[in-house]
């Protein structure tokens, strides 16, 4: 089993209210736990953004699933890559709504996104590489 991390990025097929988010996450947790997932999903401003991390043939198919899911489109796929570890050990998926601009390390997700829809580098960083960094230990 080879342990992989990828990052995606996709816009919302229409806005999505905190009780559809926290659906979302509810129906990610559990699937996740039994498939050995783990992950963490950014949501601003009508887009996701998603690290997903586990055996390299279970992301792939949990990234066709991804794909075809009607709450969102124009899916990028920005990191696919093998991992050492697990930046997101403790969660079979995390969701932080960056409509509250209170959440951790705010400014610093917001840009991420951004740069993550334009393509932007984050000085010689991709965005999904500063994204993994934020949270690594």
């Amino acid at each position: 089993m080879s342990l992989h991390q990828l990052v995606y990025i996709s816009q919302a097929s229409y806005p999505m209210s905190k009780e559809e988010l926290l659906d979302l996450l509810t129906q990610a947790k559990a699937n996740n736990a039994r498939i050995d997932v783990t992950g963490s999903l950014f949501y601003n401003g009508g887009w996701f953004m998603q690290v997903l991390e586990g055996p390299e043939a279970t992301l792939r198919k949990l990234v066709a699933t991804i794909q075809n899911d009607p709450r969102h489109h124009d899916f990028r796929l920005l990191y696919n890559e093998p991992a050492q570890y697990r930046t997101f050990v403790r969660w079979s998926m995390n969701m932080t709504n960056l409509e509250d601009p209170q959440v951790d390390k705010y400014e610093e997700l917001v840009d991420v996104i951004e740069a993550a829809k334009t393509g932007r580098r984050i000085g010689s960083l991709s965005p999904a590489v500063t994204l993994l960094r934020l949270f690594s230990h």
